[in-house]
């Protein structure tokens, strides 16, 4: 069986390639104090949905600090594939793409309470390689979707409309940055023998994407969160709560958006002092309601498997995937695998 990746794709992902090897290069050069480099942290993916990437989405994170003039820098590079078509007696959407998304995140500690950070991605819509191998596995689970198995090969379409005008679209083959994210997180309380740590979370999103292409809602969105952590011995847990408040978005058209929530449940095992193994579960709620598409309104449950190893010169690999689990199936993107790199300075 041969898999044939697109044109588009392929620069894509060797610019990536390319991008993450002077990254890991420069970093192996960065030196970083014995005793300050950063704990295991939950895995930083948020849900891969492109309607839901349109939207504000805080990206998990631990409850510590860092240290006063030191930061982080990461890749977070994500391929999804994502395959729906669902139609209410008003509205009515069909995504059948792949998406590659690298996000550049930024983070430093300007106090000893107090850390700031951005995020930035850069997303590339096509039409996908992976259709063929998911709908084998689905096959082989003997649980193949009907619309998987009926998918035309090679297809690209993402539409969603109200009424039949679109007021969401993408188009195949194309390539744009995302919303600039800005946060700010405080410390509250220091984790204690039996006590959590604690810290608050302000994030606001910037729509700096393209609104014609579908790279954002094209409004602000803010949002607050908590963030607890405990470690004990080689295991650590982490606990987020966000709310999001979206920006008016689509309101041409009638929609009404709506507040919505992120929840994410992570614990990690830490094999030895370099590498590590991590599992998540992520609840996401939808800003939209009552379209009667799955896609729009219903939550999602998403688990998140990872691995994670430290070298010795603060450079850090993870490389796991997200699959929906119980009634997300119709809901959100299909599968995501992920590849996220990073240092620390």
């Amino acid at each position: 069986m041969t898999f044939r990746i697109s044109k588009g794709v392929a620069a894509y992902t060797r610019e990536v390639f390319v991008v993450t090897l002077l990254f890991t290069f420069l970093g192996a050069r960065t030196a970083f104090p014995e005793g300050t480099g950063e704990n295991w942290a939950p895995i930083s993916i948020v849900n891969q949905s492109p309607t839901q990437l349109l939207f504000l989405q805080p990206t998990p994170d631990r409850a510590d600090i860092l240290p006063k003039g030191q930061g982080s820098i990461k890749l977070n590079t994500t391929i999804t594939n994502t395959l729906i078509s669902q139609k209410s007696a008003h509205y009515g959407a069909t995504i059948d793409m792949e998406l590659v998304r690298t996000s550049l995140e930024m983070d430093y500690g300007v106090m000893s309470r107090l850390e700031l950070g951005l995020s930035l991605p850069v997303s590339h819509y096509y039409a996908g390689f992976m259709d063929k191998p998911i709908a084998e596995v689905e096959r082989m689970a003997g649980k193949i979707r009907a619309i998987r198995d009926d998918e035309e090969p090679n297809r690209f379409a993402y539409v969603v409309k109200k009424d039949d005008k679109v007021f969401i679209s993408g188009s195949k083959n194309s390539t744009g940055i995302g919303d600039l994210v800005l946060k700010a997180k405080i410390k509250i309380r220091d984790e204690g023998n039996i006590l959590p740590g604690l810290s608050t979370r302000l994030s606001v999103k910037l729509p700096t994407g393209d609104n014609d292409r579908a790279f954002t809602s094209g409004q602000v969105d803010w949002g607050l969160g908590l963030l607890m952590q405990k470690n004990m011995n080689k295991i650590n847990a982490y606990l987020n709560a966000n709310v999001i408040f979206p920006g008016d978005a689509f309101d041409d058209v009638g929609i009404v958006l709506r507040k919505f929530y992120t929840f994410m449940l992570g614990t990690g095992y830490s094999f030895t002092p370099r590498l590590s193994a991590m599992a998540q579960i992520n609840w996401i709620t939808k800003p939209f309601k009552d379209t009667g598409l799955e896609i729009l309104d219903r939550r999602i449950f998403d688990l998140l498997i990872g691995v994670t190893y430290h070298t010795e010169n603060s450079i850090f690999v993870q490389v796991g995937g997200v699959e929906d689990i119980f009634d997300s199936c119709e809901a959100g993107a299909d599968f995501t695998f992920f590849l996220n790199a990073g240092l620390n300075f």
